[in-house]
């Protein structure tokens, strides 16, 4: 069984909203003969894009070759968000593996935003790029973790692009 394929039919890419509101991803040729490089990167995801990217511009010839069309697998199945940090709240990354650490994978996730907005400015990617995450609370027993968390990476991370907002500015 192919996980890949197991809602959809092989080679279909499934229907969503991200799909149905994107632009029609440009065709390329299929490989044919024989052709020569120093580097072959397999797979148009997240990391073979990146990689064949990286390595073009350092000066070496790239081939990518993709099965299917860029981006068909998980790196084109999300609904593209650059957000902070990590999947784990601050607190808890750092209970898991100290506050050192979790400072520095908060630093990583910054330099990787930094790193999106460069490529998307630099290769006038047009993508519709906006800043800002907005993350709603339906429960009011929740605010208070909510509130504690935005002063919590003001104040200990330095990262000053967050902010609270009550119902009235929502």
């Amino acid at each position: 069984m192919d996980l890949l394929f197991i809602n959809d039919r092989p080679g279909e890419y499934p229907a969503s909203y991200y799909a149905a509101s994107a632009a029609p991803a440009p065709t390329r040729p299929a490989l044919k003969g024989k052709l020569s490089c120093d580097v072959c990167v397999i797979g148009g995801g997240y990391t073979g894009l990146s990689a064949a990217l990286h390595l073009a511009q350092k000066g070496y010839d790239t081939i990518l070759v993709e099965a299917q069309r860029v981006g068909f697998g998980a790196s084109g199945r999300n609904g593209g968000q650059v957000g902070s940090g990590q999947r784990v709240d601050p607190d808890d990354l750092e209970g898991m593996v100290g506050k050192t650490r979790a400072r520095a994978l908060w630093d990583l996730a910054e330099e990787s935003k930094t790193l999106v907005r460069s490529l998307i400015r630099d290769h006038e990617i047009a993508c519709g790029y906006t800043k800002g995450v907005l993350h709603t609370e339906l429960r009011r027993k929740n605010l208070g973790h909510i509130k504690a968390h935005v002063e919590k990476v003001q104040k200990e991370y330095g990262y000053k692009d967050i902010a609270y907002w009550d119902r009235e500015q929502v």
